[in-house]
């Protein structure tokens, strides 16, 4: 019921709903858990923002995982969040990073992308690129895509991460036919309204003009980006933009797996109560298992 109220505050105003994402977050503070013979620590990303690191053991391991969460750039993640990233950690054996990446509350989406690329620029100082692997969930699923965007902007500074996997990866359509497949979707989205879309990218511009991948991940610089793959649910409004996540990747010869599960919802593979979300959720895990 919680979830379903998400759909109901997506159409209010934009003040009130400013005001109602706020009371979320102010219930919502950093933690740090607890795990029988883990290594849990708090690394500063840009002398400021937390990011939980996750080690299974005393050293790092050779696999890792940047795992980022989904609030729509607006909502901070709870215990639920950070639960999922250590149950990952256990599923695939690997090491997890959890950035608490700023908000578009305060800043505008081009500080998230800086943040991400930074984080993830840190890993690679502890592990091998190639055995990074990036998993993001809604608004995280958009970072894990943008992480490669922007690295490819600013000239491919950083080896790209082995694989990303987009969970219902956040975008605004740029093109009229990708409004109206969403606006076709949006009765049987029992989560995420279109006006969701309208609020999230007022605040990611946040009165300044971006850089179009930014908003619409669709239409950036797909030349080189590491294996995709792609997890939507088919009553979510977010898989009207599959078709053109496949158009640019196939553009583009990025390799790229796109699962659209029937009668799903957004995030599916995030709802373990949901025997098609958990079986989802194992077989990411099992994506980030491979070959030592």
């Amino acid at each position: 019921m919680r979830l379903l109220g998400m759909k109901n505050m997506c159409m209010l105003p934009r003040e009130e709903f400013l005001k109602n994402i706020k009371s979320i977050n102010q219930k919502r503070k950093f933690f740090m858990p607890r795990k029988k013979g883990y290594v849990i620590g708090d690394r500063l990303i840009m002398e400021h923002y937390h990011c939980l690191t996750i080690q299974r053991n005393a050293q790092p391991s050779k696999r890792a995982l940047l795992f980022l969460y989904g609030g729509g750039m607006l909502i901070s993640p709870d215990k639920n969040d950070v639960n999922s990233a250590l149950k990952m950690s256990v599923l695939a054996d690997c090491d997890v990073w959890f950035p608490y990446y700023p908000l578009c509350i305060d800043h505008g989406i081009d500080v998230l992308h800086e943040m991400i690329l930074q984080c993830y620029r840190e890993m690679t100082t502890v592990y091998q690129p190639e055995q990074i692997s990036v998993l993001g969930f809604s608004s995280g699923g958009a970072l894990a895509i943008g992480l490669a965007l922007h690295n490819n902007a600013l000239g491919k500074i950083i080896a790209m991460p082995r694989q990303i996997i987009a969970v219902s990866p956040g975008s605004v359509p740029a093109t009229e036919e990708e409004k109206k497949r969403m606006n076709e979707l949006n009765s049987v989205d029992m989560l995420v309204d279109v006006k969701f879309i309208e609020h999230v990218e007022y605040f990611m511009r946040h009165g300044k003009t971006m850089p179009e991948y930014m908003i619409s991940g669709h239409r950036g610089d797909f030349a080189g980006l590491p294996p995709l793959h792609f997890y939507y649910g088919a009553c979510e409004i977010l898989s009207a933009l599959a078709p053109s996540f496949e158009k640019v990747c196939q553009e583009n010869n990025v390799s790229y797996t796109m699962h659209i599960a029937p009668g799903m919802c957004h995030c599916y593979a995030a709802i373990g109560y949901f025997p098609e979300g958990k079986a989802a959720f194992n077989e990411i895990a099992e994506r980030l298992k491979f070959p030592e």
